[in-house]
């Protein structure tokens, strides 16, 4: 019986998931850009993942889809409203309350924040 050929390094390679991004458990990630007063940067989730879109540290943040389907999931005050976004369409993110990007299909997310003087 013939072994299969060990493909992982080169399925990596071909990976949305790989160089530049980080691998994270739900897909992979990258700072795009950075500045003194902003930080730009790429999650890709992959389909049926889900990621925290955290505010912590972070004031004036907009988040975007720029593929994919999914639902961002607030929470404020103990209640909570799910919201499917659109690629190309910002929203913006307050600091008071919590969000969770729920991958409905594979998706790129392009976050905006500004650090916490």
């Amino acid at each position: 019986m013939a072994e299969e050929p060990d493909t992982s390094e080169t399925d990596d390679l071909d990976s949305d998931f790989g160089p530049p991004f980080t691998p994270k458990t739900f897909g992979g990630a990258f700072v795009w850009a950075k500045g003194d007063s902003y930080t730009c940067t790429v999650l890709r989730v992959k389909e049926g993942e889900n990621v925290v879109v955290s505010t912590q540290g972070r004031r004036d943040m907009v988040v975007m889809l720029t593929g994919g389907r999914g639902v961002l999931e607030v929470t404020h005050a103990g209640e909570v409203d799910r919201v499917e976004i659109m690629p190309a369409s910002p929203v913006t993110v307050s600091p008071d309350h919590n969000y969770r990007l729920l991958a409905i299909t594979e998706v790129e997310l392009f976050t905006v924040y500004a650090p916490l003087a």
